[in-house]
């Protein structure tokens, strides 16, 4: 199966935007360019597209130089989109909106059947298993955690990661597009509705992953490694749990 990837970015991220520790604007490129490259070096049977979304306005080229260097049989295709919104709103908010304003362009260039869609500063390191694991039919494909109990201790409970997800255009247009506008935490947003459809659609909302992401990268919101040692237990007991005890939602 040939993914196409939507990676979003913010290179400068407004000085009044919340919950961003991350935001010298070099060091961000470089890890946006370190993901791309991740991306680029992967076989082209896994990845074929590659759809870059910038919302900050920064100059594109050093990203687009990344796929000359590479000379990979991919197409990569960098859209900045307008980055005027309140950032009271939050991140969120702003990735959601550059989401829909740059597939509906990527999309009107060339059809976009399913797509992977993945914060641009991070390396899904088995990207190509999550990809050749995947159901064959859907609209959404995502990790919801939802275990009773054990409140937030995890990282949030009710939750979607939306630091990865795959979906159908058809999907992302019911379930996202546009429904972003409260200012709410929306991986809690998304959550509630997703798992109500997931029980009466369950062939077309696949709530959990067949294996587990293995990301790496710096946490924009904390400035910590995603392979240090606390998130690395926490993967690996969620990796033990996904096979173990599928019915633990972690």
């Amino acid at each position: 199966m040939t993914a196409t990837l939507v990676m979003t970015a913010t290179i400068t991220p407004p000085s009044s935007m919340p919950a961003v520790a991350r935001v010298d604007p070099q060091l961000r490129l470089l890890d946006y360019c370190a993901a791309l490259d991740h991306y680029l070096n992967l076989p082209d049977s896994s990845v074929r597209r590659i759809i870059l979304l910038e919302n900050s306005g920064a100059d594109p080229q050093p990203l687009l130089e990344r796929a000359r260097i590479y000379r990979s049989g991919k197409s990569l295709e960098v859209i900045s989109t307008n980055p005027d919104y309140p950032t009271n709103l939050g991140k969120g908010y702003g990735e959601f909106l550059m989401l829909d304003e740059g597939l509906r362009e990527a999309h009107a260039r060339q059809a976009i059947d399913r797509f992977w869609k993945v914060t641009g500063r991070l390396k899904v390191l088995n990207f190509q298993q999550l990809v050749s694991c995947a159901p064959a039919n859907y609209d959404v494909y995502c990790d919801l955690r939802d275990v009773p109990l054990i409140g937030h201790r995890f990282g949030g409970n009710q939750w979607m990661d939306l630091r990865l997800f795959s979906c159908s255009m058809a999907g992302y247009d019911h379930y996202f597009r546009g429904k972003y506008a409260s200012g709410s935490v929306l991986e809690q947003a998304f959550f509630v509705p997703l798992k109500r459809q997931w029980s009466e659609r369950p062939t077309q909302i696949i709530p959990r992953f067949r294996v587990q992401p293995d990301l790496a990268g710096i946490s924009g919101f904390s400035n910590a490694s995603y392979q240090n040692t606390s998130y690395r237990l926490k993967t690996g007991l969620r990796r033990v749990c996904r096979s173990a005890l599928p019915f633990l939602w972690l």
